[in-house]
């Protein structure tokens, strides 16, 4: 079976390289921030070695402090048989404004975009409807008059052939 390697702390490579990095200069503490974790398992080996003690750990405040953002923040493994799922339940103030104000935008947008298709159905319904009743006030007033304008055609002739 594979051994699992605990979620709050960095993986041995990347421990291992930030402590060549610093010899000794700077105390590594575990991390106990997942987000912050996957940050240094994501830098390349040679970005985690350029890093001074002082820039480690203003990055790591920095981060951080860019978390604390809710109340709550409950995050969890299960693990079954084949697989294993994750969860994830935050609460706390809504800080999204940027983002609600780009959803309303696009809101807006599909409803224009929805309003005008619909405006243009209704048109050319509208539109046909006029010119079928035209037509058909013609032909009244055509019949009525007696004009002949096809010889040997008659519309109402023709419709009782095909029903």
């Amino acid at each position: 079976m594979a051994q699992v390697r605990n979620c709050y702390e960095l993986g041995e490579g990347q421990r291992h390289v930030l402590e060549q990095a610093f010899q000794g200069k700077a105390e590594l503490e575990p991390e106990r921030d997942v987000f912050t974790q996957h940050l240094w398992e994501a830098l390349p080996a040679d970005a985690l070695r350029s890093l001074t003690p002082e820039q480690y750990h203003a990055l790591k405040r920095a981060l951080q402090t860019q978390q604390k953002r809710h109340w709550l923040d409950i995050r969890g493994v299960i693990p079954l048989v084949f697989t294993q799922f994750y969860f994830v339940f935050l609460f706390g103030p809504d800080r999204r404004r940027e983002t609600q104000e780009v959803l309303f935008e696009r809101r807006r947008a599909v409803k224009e975009g929805t309003a005008k298709l619909i405006g243009g159905a209704a048109l050319t319904v509208f539109l046909t409807l006029l010119a079928l009743s035209g037509l058909a006030v013609w032909y009244v007033v055509k019949c009525i008059v007696g004009a002949d304008i096809l010889p040997g055609f008659s519309l109402s002739q023709y419709l009782r052939k095909m029903l």
